[in-house]
């Protein structure tokens, strides 16, 4: 059975029933065994300071092994005398195999001969720490070459061996602080460890330019709780504890709320704020669907990250947030949907204080199957287009001057359904939301057909006159707008300080990390959209992936693959880091102009005409001009608008040759062959990785770069373990 987190339950159970005491019966053996050495002074030895697993702050001891042994007292009757050691003493007693009971021992230091230990263990995610500017990492990124930091004797190093083997280059630093500057200096591009080690290190160290950027379970350390023998019976009560209830994450996300709580030094002018102030109105615009920011679920109860997002302020400062659906903001504190375009709010009449944004987007067009590509707004006003009265759609297109495009519905799904029937021609929308009611309402003849350039984004608005309210919520980021540059400066002169050492960004990009909760996968999603380059990147591929007119070749695995074999080419180049890290953002975009190019052409199982085939190339300008007003970088242009030249300068685009053709272009130009020979299409069988290579070979000189095709072929083993294996 797969080793899983057992005990956060004992946190939840316990929150969860207020002061109500949990106990579980004995049987009568365990009872006598018990009498037997009730005058024992028994001992439970922890590490001092294992994060949320056990700590203490100010003299007050806290975390999982303490409620734990709470709940052990209850149940037997008992008491213990807890001893909280340093973790080299620790461990160094451990191996003399003297101590009565060892709670937090790493599965690495288990000393098997004299303890007996319980099966169970607590497991707890590694993650990866890397610098804030580092794209977003998950288990199908490829690491390759990439240089991973660790410290001195930690043997989650073996982990990440065995996970990575060579593909990664391993280096050791003594201490956090070492390993930290070792990826601000760029030295080093991830630092790995134990989340209950990362939370302490957060939470001591105040370095707002890392983030927690994945979690993974495969670098997972496993925490045992162990005895001598003569207390099995004992440790066997533990594990029956175990059982006797049901298991669920939500204990350990309260735990960490609760740990950084413990942690955090506000203001007394904010502590103040708090006392005065037991409860907050949020504001919920009514009828509106907004997956995944909040929606109501199939049991009309609100969800979605906003709920979650506010959960953890209460939590954290202990203050109720109130939720309620109006049209009007009279009375509340928080206006989560404040928007902007470009910077610029649109629902915003000088009313409120307005955050920086927690959710940057751009609306994407939508059409029925059988239309073709609509490339830009100023393309819509031919059209007719559907939204919802009152929606954050509608209020954009009257911005926009499309009032006489508009037919207006009163729900979401009338809005779809229209669209659907064909009494529309399209509609805009954010990806999510919109896939979500397609798959809510069973519709598919919808697809993304287009994006709009412009820039949206979500702020929460604070009435004017509170300000403390509105510095304790934009604490969630990082910069403050312009407008308020003078009252922030006058504001922070009177000391107010809402975090002094943890800036709750931390918590959410941790949560989100360990991927706990279903909605903070939303929420990590929302964080690469913060990013400008992920952001416009995977828009861009979500469009790809789901327009139906875009040839069956270019699958998400295939564009997901091009990104790895260029990436990895750019590394043995030993091209910059940043070079490195935008080719493998946008080689995936190379053909994203094949949305504006028909199924006719694209599918068509035999030779193209030569009509067809002047048509086919056009893909390169129709995907640079989707993208060149959106302020990417040169790489991503570059990709698009000149992979299909060639080295000897009979390629099409613009017929450049040799090195007049960008390096990025050049890269790509071979990834995509390579991946393309690999694959079987409509009018081609599949090559092996061997006739591939051959190919290529050839075409040194040709059709690709000279040295690029050296770099192939002295890593083309590379080239098919990524072929393999990410699909």
């Amino acid at each position: 059975m797969k080793k899983f987190i057992w005990i956060f339950l004992f946190v939840f159970s316990i929150s969860a029933f207020g002061k109500k005491l949990i106990t579980v019966p004995l049987t009568s053996e365990e009872k006598e065994w018990i009498k037997s050495i009730k005058k024992d002074k028994i001992k439970i030895y922890l590490d001092s300071d294992l994060g949320i697993l056990n700590y203490s702050v100010k003299g007050k001891y806290d975390g999982i092994y303490l409620e734990l042994i709470k709940i052990l007292e209850n149940s037997t009757g008992m008491e213990f005398e807890i001893i909280k050691k340093d973790e080299n003493e620790f461990e160094a007693e451990i191996n003399s195999g003297t101590l009565d009971i060892v709670m937090g021992v790493e599965d690495y230091k288990r000393n098997r001969g004299d303890y007996y230990y319980l099966e169970k263990p607590i497991t707890l995610n590694g993650v990866f720490l890397t610098r804030k500017d580092y794209p977003i990492t998950d288990s199908n990124t490829d690491l390759s070459g990439k240089i991973v930091v660790y410290l001195h004797n930690d043997q989650i190093v073996n982990k990440v061996i065995n996970k990575y083997g060579n593909r990664v280059v391993v280096v050791q630093k003594p201490n956090f602080k070492e390993a930290v500057q070792s990826l601000l200096s760029r030295e080093a591009d991830i630092y790995v460890d134990d989340l209950e080690d990362t939370l302490k290190y957060l939470l001591k160290n105040n370095v707002p330019e890392i983030k927690i950027n994945y979690s993974s379970s495969s670098l997972e350390t496993d925490y045992y709780i162990g005895g001598l023998y003569k207390y099995k019976p004992l440790i066997d009560i533990i594990g029956r504890i175990s059982d006797t209830f049901d298991l669920t994450n939500k204990a350990v996300y309260k735990e960490v709320l609760d740990y950084t709580k413990d942690h955090l030094e506000i203001s007394k002018e904010i502590e103040n704020y708090l006392k005065k102030n037991k409860t907050l109105k949020v504001l919920l615009p009514k009828n509106i669907n907004a997956y995944p920011i909040y929606y109501r679920d199939s049991s009309g109860k609100h969800n979605g990250f906003l709920l979650n997002y506010f959960y953890e302020i209460e939590q954290i400062f202990g203050i109720k947030m109130l939720f309620e659906e109006s049209d009007s903001m009279e009375g509340f504190h928080i206006n989560p949907y404040v928007a902007a375009i470009n910077g610029k709010d649109i629902n915003n009449n000088n009313d409120f204080l307005t955050t920086d944004p927690y959710l940057h987007f751009q609306f994407h067009i939508f059409n029925r199957e059988e239309r073709g590509y609509i490339s830009n707004l100023e393309s819509l006003k031919k059209y007719k287009i559907a939204a919802r009265k009152g929606s954050l759609e509608e209020t954009y297109l009257l911005k926009k001057g499309l009032e006489k495009n508009l037919v207006l519905f009163d729900t979401d799904r009338d809005v779809i359904e229209s669209l659907d029937q064909g009494a529309v021609d399209v509609i805009i929308g954010r990806v999510r939301k919109v896939h979500y009611l397609l798959k809510k309402y069973n519709i598919q003849s919808i697809k993304t057909t287009g994006i709009i350039s412009d820039k949206i984004s979500l702020k929460f608005g604070i009435p004017k006159d509170n300000e403390v309210l509105y510095f304790l919520i934009n604490s969630y980021t990082k910069d403050f707008f312009s407008s308020i540059e003078s009252r922030k400066n006058n504001f922070l002169e009177r000391k107010i300080k809402v975090i002094k050492d943890f800036k709750i960004s931390i918590i959410i990009t941790l949560i989100s990390a360990l991927g706990f909760l279903a909605v903070y996968i939303h929420l990590k999603k929302f964080k690469a959209l913060y990013s400008k380059l992920t952001n416009i990147t995977l828009g861009m591929v979500e469009a790809l992936e789901n327009a139906n007119t875009y040839n069956d070749e270019d699958t998400g695995d295939h564009v997901k693959r091009i990104s790895r074999y260029s990436e990895f080419i750019a590394y043995e180049m030993k091209l910059s880091n940043k070079f490195i890290k935008e080719i493998g953002l946008y080689a995936s975009l190379h053909d994203i102009g094949k949305i504006g190019i028909s199924d006719a052409i694209l599918k068509k199982p035999g030779k193209l005409t030569e009509e067809e085939f002047e048509t086919m190339k056009t893909h390169a300008e129709i995907g640079y001009n989707m993208i060149k007003d959106l302020e990417v970088s040169e790489v991503a242009l570059n990709i698009i608008r000149y992979h299909h030249e060639k080295w000897d300068g009979n390629g099409y685009g613009k017929g450049l040759k040799g090195t007049e053709i960008p390096l990025e272009a050049r890269i790509v130009a071979l990834a995509d062959v390579y991946d393309a020979l690999r694959q079987k299409r409509v009018y081609k069988k599949s090559f092996t990785h061997e006739k591939s290579v051959e190919i290529i070979s050839s075409e040194s000189g040709k059709h690709f770069d000279p040295y690029i095709v050296r770099i192939f072929l002295r890593n083309h083993n590379h080239f098919k373990d990524i072929f393999d294996n990410e699909k």
